[in-house]
C-alpha cells in the first residue's frame, strides 16, 4: 500500500539513518514471529535521528533461506 506523498517524504528523512543503523547496531532488535506465516521472521530496531527523533527499521527475514529484505523506516509515533 502506497503512502500518502507527505508520509513518504517523512520517511525518506531517515533512510541514511536507517542504513547506518542496520550497518553498525551493537543492540539486538525486536524480533518477531509471524503468526501467518511460519517461515517469516520480523526484526524490529529502534534508533536516534540526526534531531534527536526515535525511529524505527523493520527488516523481514525467511527462516528457509535466510534471506533478509528491508520492508521500512517510520518516526515513532507523538502521543
Amino acid at each position: 500500500m502506497q503512502k500518502h506523498r507527505g508520509e513518504q517524504f517523512r520517511r525518506a528523512k531517515f533512510y541514511s539513518c536507517a542504513i547506518d543503523l542496520l550497518r553498525n547496531t551493537t543492540v539486538p532488535p525486536e524480533t518477531i514471529f509471524s503468526k501467518g506465516d511460519p517461515n517469516e521472521i520480523l526484526h524490529r530496531f529502534s534508533g536516534l535521528g540526526r534531531e534527536g527523533e526515535i525511529f524505527y527499521v523493520q527488516v523481514k527475514q525467511n527462516k528457509k533461506t535466510d534471506r533478509k529484505d528491508f520492508m521500512s523506516v517510520f518516526p515513532k509515533v507523538r502521543k
